[in-house]
């Protein structure tokens, strides 16, 4: 890997891992928190597209950028849409959760709850919310995801290619086996049940960064 190509991968690498924890507060702090969690979730959607050059996305910063400015009215219908569409009191219309979608019973806390524990665990790591929040919550999905970037990132930095190797392969394993096998299917759970333009753009988001591909 030439030098240029090394610094285009590791800027790559840095705006992805941004852009994941950015996603993933949005989704773990929840709709009480969006106040706090939309501007940086913008900001990182705007450098993930800049870096890998995909303009559509671009668009969708903007449009987050847009609600970041507080207005109390504009915030209530944004948490009310976000209670509705992951949380409840009601059946959510988009659970965020993978075993909802590739369990035959469409439940929680099933074979693939267990999978994503498994994986953590060989990084020897556990979900903060083990107990109260299953493993395959899309926030804990995407904060392991920020993870291993970061641990190949900075592999890559002390030119410990063989380590960067082997995190930016786990990442592809986790993608494959996981979020790539589930969150189209939330994504297309959110666009039917949306009706504001901060949630189909974090629908946009998210496909966005399942179609990467790290391998060195």
């Amino acid at each position: 890997m030439g030098q240029s190509a090394e610094l285009k991968s590791l800027e790559q690498l840095r705006s992805t891992i941004g852009f994941l924890l950015g996603l993933s507060q949005f989704f773990a702090k929840g709709g009480e928190e969006l106040a706090q969690t939309l501007d940086p979730l913008s900001h990182a959607i705007s450098s993930f597209a800049e870096t890998h050059e995909l303009n559509h996305l671009l668009v969708d910063g903007q449009n987050i950028a847009r609600f970041t400015k507080y207005d109390f009215s504009e915030f209530e219908s944004m948490k009310y849409e976000f209670n509705r569409l992951f949380v409840g009191p009601a059946s959510p219309k988009a659970p965020p959760y993978e075993s909802v979608y590739l369990s035959p019973d469409r439940l929680v806390m099933q074979e693939q709850t267990l999978a994503v524990r498994k994986m953590y665990n060989r990084e020897q790591l556990a979900s903060s919310g083990q107990g109260h929040e299953p493993d395959d919550f899309i926030g804990t999905e995407l904060e392991f995801m920020a993870y291993l970037l970061s641990r190949a990132m900075r592999a890559m930095q002390h030119d410990k290619l063989a380590q960067s190797s082997y995190y930016l392969d786990l990442y592809e394993e986790f993608c494959n086996k996981h979020t790539r096998l589930w969150w189209k299917l939330f994504a297309q759970a959110i666009n039917q049940a949306a009706t504001h333009p901060v949630f189909l753009a974090v629908s946009r988001a998210l496909l966005s960064v399942n179609q990467l591909n790290f391998k060195l």
